[in-house]
């Protein structure tokens, strides 16, 4: 069984990734901000877990996380489409609340946290938006917008 925060993999582009349980890898990606700000200490990091269910360590968690990382990518490149999917199918109760609060256009207030990515490759996208939960976008297979839902 593997221990939880010891490394279970170096990826040449996420870096390490360390055991968070039995069945997935907690790690973290530096952010160009050219696509996201950084936060308010300067740093330019987001959050990464990857579900590997029961794969075995090796050459097929490698390859795993090198397909994860090609969806992460990917989720990158379409972050400002996933951002508008989300704002225009959040939860109405939630969309009404914060759009009356001060501050720039809501869309611009979603703050892109994390990123996760289950075994059969499929991404959530969790942002961030000044509270203490989160807007989470689940993408479908093809890596669009599928659900938007609010996680305490």
């Amino acid at each position: 069984m593997a221990q939880s925060g010891s490394v279970a993999i170096v990826h040449p582009w996420l870096g390490k990734l360390h055991w968070h349980g039995d069945r997935e890898l907690l790690g973290s990606i530096d952010i160009d901000p050219a696509v996201r700000h950084p936060r308010y200490d300067g740093s330019r990091d987001a959050e990464i877990l990857l579900e590997v269910a029961a794969i075995d360590s090796g050459p097929a968690i490698r390859a795993h996380v090198d397909r994860c990382a090609a969806r992460i990518e990917q989720v990158l490149t379409e972050l400002a489409s996933i951002r508008r999917y989300a704002v225009h199918h959040a939860p109405t109760d939630w969309t009404d609340h914060y759009a009356a609060q001060p501050g720039g256009p809501l869309i611009d207030r979603l703050f892109l946290d994390g990123i996760e990515v289950d075994p059969h490759l499929r991404a959530s996208v969790v942002f961030d938006f000044g509270d203490l939960d989160t807007l989470v976008v689940q993408l479908n297979d093809q890596g669009r917008g599928h659900r938007v839902y609010v996680r305490s």
